[in-house]
């Protein structure tokens, strides 16, 4: 006998960026949305078993999508890793938990720690811990760099084409979906320059091919216009920061014109820059003073020529903490998108970002049901997805997966319910 789970009563903002629809009911059948539109268009088996739930004028839209996380670091003021490996564990863990309670169903790590996330996320895919789905690069790729040791265990250094082929293939045979390499400097290693090249042309390509070759991609830290030259010429999937692209509009319409993200992080800085940040090294305010303006021009002339933007937060850069993810598309609005634009790029471009757009990112027939419940219309005021109190409940694969129910009245069935969950949400940070 078929079993349905059944979503009715709420307003459906569906991630394709179209305008939102009201009254609808949406369909699950095990992970996947069988059907979506209005009630009278759902025609059911006759010994179906149905499970309702009542959203009661709520609004609904994707589970958000986080193309760029650190799991391993906490958003300490210093930025460092550091500690033992136990303890790094169980701080990947919570911060994956953070994530989702904030509706964010999927992440992509791009720079772990000594593999540990790889058990992290085994263990959520056994139903051992609630937590969203992953993508992982496993450590990142840079060329030999004293700044490497301030982030232990994230680096993998490697010097010319054959070392990083190798070190590409390491990561793959660990479990990589993805290769992440570093073709400028960075801004919060010290003794590093966000504007200078790192991996050269041909380095990159041997990166690229080497993902290829299994399908799979390169996400590519850069800052400094050259580096996004050879990171873009090389054939990487996503820019990761981009602060510097604005110099270079030619780039910018390869960008476009092949599909290749700007990943633009600028919660990152703001984190930083705005509010009391006590213990934040002055070496870190400094950089970022420099470089933050660049960035938001070059999101805001990345819209322009059409370059597609997905959402990455950088969480674990100094207070910038998992959880707080959705901030990020308070500021990519203030780099020039509209909500609705915010709202696609943590959705659907996220997921074709990560290559998952033909069963993720949307809330379309045939896809996962990965979404979240909020009370009040993001469309109007993104705070919305910011405060969690508003976050009534958060689905992954069709299941519930995060709730506050000491705060909800809605009368949640049992069978919605996902085998781990997370009970009562997370404080709220005033």
């Amino acid at each position: 006998m078929s079993s349905y789970l059944i979503l009715k009563n709420f307003v459906l903002i569906d991630g394709t960026g179209r305008p939102p629809v009201e009254l609808c009911v949406l369909v699950i059948q095990g992970e996947r949305i069988v059907y979506i539109g209005d009630e009278q268009g759902w025609v059911r088996e006759a010994e179906a078993s149905v499970t309702e739930l009542d959203l009661e004028g709520r609004y609904m839209l994707p589970g958000l999508i986080d193309c760029h996380v650190h799991l391993a670091g906490e958003g300490a003021p210093d930025s460092r890793l550091r500690g033992d490996m136990g303890w790094a564990t169980l701080l990947m863990l919570k911060h994956a938990q953070n994530s989702l309670a904030a509706g964010v169903t999927t992440v992509r790590d791009v720079g772990g720690r000594h593999g540990l996330e790889f058990a992290v996320r085994r263990a959520i895919e056994l139903g051992m811990w609630a937590g969203p789905r992953m993508q992982l690069a496993g450590k990142l790729l840079s060329m030999t760099s004293a700044g490497t040791e301030y982030y232990e265990g994230m680096y993998r250094e490697a010097d010319g084409p054959d070392e990083v082929r190798k070190a590409a293939r390491e990561q793959l045979k660990a479990g990589a979906d993805l290769i992440k390499v570093m073709a400028t400097g960075a801004v919060l290693t010290p003794g590093e320059f966000p504007g200078a090249v790192q991996y050269d042309l041909d380095e990159l390509r041997v990166a690229v091919e080497e993902a290829g070759k299994v399908g799979k991609g390169v996400a590519a830290h850069a800052h400094g216009i050259q580096g996004i030259r050879n990171a873009v010429t090389a054939g990487a999937r996503t820019i990761e920061h981009g602060t510097y692209l604005y110099k270079d509009e030619k780039v910018m319409e390869m960008m476009a014109e092949r599909g290749i993200f700007l990943v633009p992080t600028l919660k990152a800085g703001f984190d930083v820059l705005y509010g009391d940040r006590p213990g934040v090294p002055n070496w870190i305010r400094e950089k970022l003073k420099e470089v933050q303006d660049h960035a938001i021009r070059s999101v805001r002339r990345a819209l322009e020529l059409g370059v597609p933007i997905a959402m990455g937060t950088d969480a674990s850069t100094p207070y910038n903490l998992h959880g707080d993810n959705a901030l990020e598309l308070q500021w990519m609005v203030e780099a020039g998108l509209s909500a609705m634009q915010a709202i696609v790029a943590s959705t659907a471009n996220a997921a074709r970002a990560l290559g998952w757009d033909s069963w993720l990112g949307t809330l379309e027939m045939g896809k996962v049901a990965d979404l979240v419940v909020v009370n009040g219309n993001p469309l109007d005021n993104l705070g919305v997805l910011t405060d969690r109190r508003n976050i009534t409940l958060v689905m992954k694969d069709g299941q519930i997966v995060a709730r506050q129910p000491a705060i909800d009245t809605l009368k949640v069935p049992e069978a919605a319910m996902a085998g781990a969950w997370i009970c009562c949400g997370l404080p709220v940070h005033e």
